[in-house]
């Protein structure tokens, strides 16, 4: 797994989590010094327990000395790693009265029943020895013998280590108590920001509205008085924008207008020739084409609008507003020989949103069905609740959409056949941006009858 350096929750990991190890390490190196300096003290107190017993057993007897060495002087090194144990004893002029010659003698200055400790090595072995000097309890004088006794290191070796792995274990296990806490608290602490992200990708397509700083972390209020204020500035540009496509739709239409009633004038001028008549119709044609993309391009604004006030309208119903598209296109269907009608209408059906939106969509759905069947052809409407939706059906049996286009047709301006002078292709990409305004969806499929269209838009019932 790639580590994402450029996430603040990653950073602040390290930020915490690092320190925390170096710390850990320092830590581990100075109690790795502190379990060499127990299992040396451990060992040193041992040495120095057994030459001090072994010590007290020399007494002089006339000119020469006795020793009886107790088993117990060295029962105190038993141990599972079996250490090798070495001893002198000498006198006070050096004599070697016990022990082992391989114990070379202490050459430096020792202080009475204090003990000199160092390492040495016997037979190849690194040992520890100490150097013990008194004074003999029956000796002549102020007369002293020295004790040497030497372990090997195989027992302070184990003895450390037992020490530094008890060490390492803690050390484990609070680097993971503190990983384990650091990813609880980082995932709590991150909650707001997250729930803050769902909260913005929640909010409808060109929502406009203020964010709330009620309870939201001091940390975030920043950023959002900085996304409200953004949106504030938007909101005041899109509106000088909306105003201004409204003028110039309006002063295109009133131009529009004039132009349709001066060709109008110019076709009742009965001294016109055919040719002329012909290209003044051509004129009003092409001017009812520029009205009618015109106000289709209105209507995809007020889409826009409405989506950023998702919430607004009124309870409509919806067999109502069908049966009125019906009525006012049933004439121009009669015109171009269709047969336009109504299958199955739930009159039950109330649903929240703009009329002139829903009625919008409907006509642009029956417009859409007229102007790309033969003359003949058929067009039903059906609307009914499937489940937890209100389901509005238009089905036709024209030449239908094939099913690599039915997601383009909804791009604007986008035409399957660009030889078709009547179509802007700006149809079904409004019914889309009215049925995203209204929370709703739209599918386009083959009929049951296998020919055709059907258009099935699906309102969700609140």
């Amino acid at each position: 797994m790639k580590l994402r350096l450029n996430s603040l929750k990653t950073q602040l990991a390290l930020w915490v989590f690092l320190p925390v190890v170096l710390i850990s390490l320092l830590d581990l190196l100075m109690g790795y010094r502190d379990a060499d300096r127990v299992a040396t003290i451990v060992q040193e107190q041992l040495l120095k327990g057994s030459a001090k017993t072994i010590s007290e057993q020399l007494e002089k007897v006339d000119d020469h000395y006795e020793i009886s060495i107790p088993p117990a002087a060295f029962e105190l090194f038993a141990s599972d790693y079996k250490d090798h144990i070495y001893f002198t004893v000498r006198s006070g002029d050096g004599r070697l009265v016990a022990g082992n010659e391989e114990l070379l003698p202490y050459i430096g200055t020792l202080q009475l029943e204090q003990g000199q400790y160092y390492l040495s090595t016997i037979r190849g072995e690194p040992v520890r020895v100490i150097a013990y000097e008194q004074i003999l309890a029956n000796g002549i004088g102020n007369e002293t013998s020295m004790t040497q006794v030497a372990q090997t290191l195989n027992t302070h070796h184990a003895f450390r280590r037992s020490l530094f792995g008890r060490t390492i274990r803690d050390h484990s296990i609070l680097l993971v108590i503190v990983l384990l806490g650091l990813t609880i608290a980082l995932r709590w602490m991150m909650q707001p920001l997250v729930q803050f992200g769902r909260r913005l990708m929640q909010r409808p397509t060109g929502s406009l509205e203020s964010l709330s700083v009620d309870d939201s972390p001091s940390e975030l209020q920043p950023v959002i008085f900085a996304i409200n204020d953004y949106v504030d500035r938007l909101n005041k540009t899109l509106t000088s924008y909306e105003q201004f496509v409204a003028n110039t739709a309006h002063q295109l239409r009133t131009s529009f207008s004039i132009i349709n009633s001066q060709v109008d004038f110019a076709q009742r001028n009965s001294s016109s020739d055919t040719q002329q008549q012909q290209v003044l119709g051509d004129i009003k044609s092409t001017i009812a084409q520029g009205t009618k993309v015109i106000n289709q391009l209105l209507i995809l604004a007020a889409a826009e609008q409405n989506l950023a006030n998702a919430n607004t309208g009124k309870m409509l119903n919806v067999a109502e507003i069908v049966k009125q598209v019906v009525v006012d296109m049933a004439l121009l269907a009669q015109q171009r020989a269709l047969d336009l009608g109504i299958d199955t209408l739930d009159e039950n059906i109330m649903l929240r949103a703009s009329p002139n939106l829903l009625r919008e969509l409907i006509a642009n759905l029956v417009d859409n069905a007229i102007q790309h069947i033969q003359p003949g052809g058929m067009i039903t409407l059906s609307l009914e609740i499937e489940h937890t939706v209100a389901l509005l059906k238009v089905v036709d049996n024209g030449p239908g959409i094939a099913p690599d286009n039915r997601e383009r047709v909804f791009e604007r301006f986008y035409r399957i056949n660009e030889k078709k002078s009547n179509s802007s292709g700006l149809g079904l990409s409004i019914a889309k941006s009215i049925c995203d305004s209204l929370s709703a969806t739209i599918v386009l499929n083959t009929p049951e009858h296998g020919s055709g269209l059907q258009v099935e838009v699906r309102f969700p019932l609140k």
